[in-house]
């Protein structure tokens, strides 16, 4: 599968219900080593919107102007982040082994902090 196939994708809770749809994927270069320099880059989650047709295209970070985070918010609603082990990927559609509640909000300050 290609990350265009991913990408606006409906996803669904372990509830089926309506969780939102697919933003982006979060990766980790931490595989095996590719060349001399360079390591292979591994899934770690996938962040989703709770409105459909919204890309955050890198808005939703804490280094640009608060008008542009304020605006993204209102358009795309709540923006989560799910671990890759808990998304259940086939064909026709993308399922979640956690319920809505249990998810986390995105936060891409707290993952530049810890790594």
């Amino acid at each position: 599968m290609r990350l265009s196939e991913l990408l606006g994708r409906e996803v669904r809770d372990a509830d089926n219900e309506y969780v939102g749809t697919v933003a982006d994927l979060v990766l980790v270069q931490d595989g095996p080593l590719r060349g001399p320099y360079a390591a292979s880059l591994r899934i770690s989650g996938l962040i989703l919107v709770e409105r459909r047709h919204v890309r955050l295209l890198g808005y939703e970070r804490d280094v640009l102007p608060v008008a542009f985070r304020w605006l993204l918010k209102r358009l795309a609603g709540r923006i989560s982040y799910v671990p890759w082990e808990a998304v259940d990927l086939d064909e026709a559609s993308v399922t979640l082994s956690v319920r809505t509640a249990d998810l986390v909000e995105h936060d891409p300050a707290y993952r530049r902090r810890t790594s």
